[in-house]
């Protein structure tokens, strides 16, 4: 699938125009993630944390999780080169993300520098690869990885994981999917020496993913 917008459609001068106010939108739009993580960033100093979530919600209308996203791309910016403002918001947050290696994020920065175009989905597959490849001690290739999609299966798909992967992977999804204190609570309740010890856990847990399946409707 083709993910560049397709200018030969329109005059020369107009194309000229749109890719102009292209690249300013996606700079503003850079500028105010950055500049409204540093924000955050200087008024949770002052605040505990419930107290800064309370805040953030309450008084600056932000989701917890669009919030945390933003401080994390302004920490992870803050001592980058000025080519950061040229990637899309997107790319932002994969490339801040705690779980993508910084050894990645210096590679993909220095395509860009380099000015190799890179879409946020060859992104993504890149970083599945990679963190395939860590899981199964390969060796990284990201310009290899990059490489657009032929159709092959996901890799990460068709290979099979270890509870420990397994694990992992369910702790990055309640990261992205809960808010803070969503994700505080279940990390208390699942670690807490009551359920650890209780020999029924796996049936118990078990009963309840049934019971939410058939209870709950889950968005598309």
């Amino acid at each position: 699938m083709n993910e560049r917008f397709d200018y030969g459609r329109v005059s020369p001068s107009l194309a000229k125009f749109l890719k102009g106010q292209a690249e300013r939108i996606r700079h503003q739009c850079v500028t105010s993630i950055i500049q409204i993580g540093k924000s955050l960033v200087e008024a949770k100093r002052h605040l505990s944390h419930g107290a800064f979530l309370r805040w953030v919600q309450y008084e600056v209308h932000l989701p917890v999780r669009t919030a945390q996203a933003y401080m994390r791309v302004a920490s992870w910016a803050s001592n980058k080169s000025a080519t950061v403002a040229h990637l899309t918001p997107t790319m932002l947050y994969l490339l801040s993300a705690p779980s993508t290696p910084e050894d990645f994020s210096a590679e993909i920065l220095a395509q860009v520098e380099a000015g190799e175009p890179i879409a946020p989905s060859a992104l993504r597959q890149a970083l599945k690869v990679r963190r395939l490849q860590e899981r199964t001690g390969g060796q990284s290739d990201v310009e290899t990885t990059l490489m657009p999609d032929a159709g092959s299966s996901d890799p990460i798909e068709s290979e099979s994981c270890n509870g420990s992967n397994e694990l992992s992977e369910f702790v990055e999804m309640l990261t992205t999917r809960l808010s803070a204190m969503e994700f505080e609570r279940v990390q208390q309740i699942m670690t807490s020496t009551t359920v650890l010890n209780d020999p029924e856990l796996p049936n118990n847990l078990r009963r309840a993913f049934a019971a939410t399946t058939l209870t709950h409707d889950f968005p598309d």
